[in-house]
């Protein structure tokens, strides 16, 4: 994510330079809130993050998952020293298109044997039915998730 933000911040300083030249000027006015908005965007994505993401995490991958026609790239991400609670998949498709669904899982005894009763999920990148059937897919590639 916060590479995402360096290139979204490089992306507004680069449209400012081009902003000095007056022949530019029109397009560059419409590049310049092209890239507030992704500014924007990006920073209301990271205010609804929990701070264990913006900070270190654990990373793995995971198998690529193939789905109607797709192949989808899969990471996981998890709260240092508390993985089985805590812990985003992110997906980068063939298309380069990436989304995120973090997965928190309340913390009771129960949750040991079947996390997924007690699981709650939030979805980044606005994923389609088919994308969260992959996310789903993902889950089950942990042999704990029941």
């Amino acid at each position: 994510m916060k590479k995402l933000l360096l290139v979204a911040a490089i992306s507004v300083m680069l449209v400012g330079c081009n902003s000095s030249h007056t022949a530019l000027s029109q397009t560059s006015s419409n590049a310049n809130a092209a890239a507030s908005n992704a500014v924007q965007s990006i920073a209301s994505v990271e205010k609804q993050l929990p701070d264990w993401i913006k900070d270190d995490t654990v990373t793995s991958p995971l198998e690529a998952i193939v789905m109607g026609g797709h192949t989808y790239d899969a990471v996981s991400f998890c709260k240092p020293h508390d993985c089985a609670s805590d812990f985003m998949i992110t997906l980068t498709s063939d298309d380069n298109h990436k989304y995120s669904m973090i997965v928190h899982v309340k913390d009771v005894p129960d949750a040991l044997n079947t996390p997924s009763i007690y699981a709650t999920y939030q979805y980044i990148g606005q994923p389609d039915q088919q994308v969260k059937s992959v996310f789903t897919q993902a889950l089950s590639q942990n042999p704990n998730w029941q």
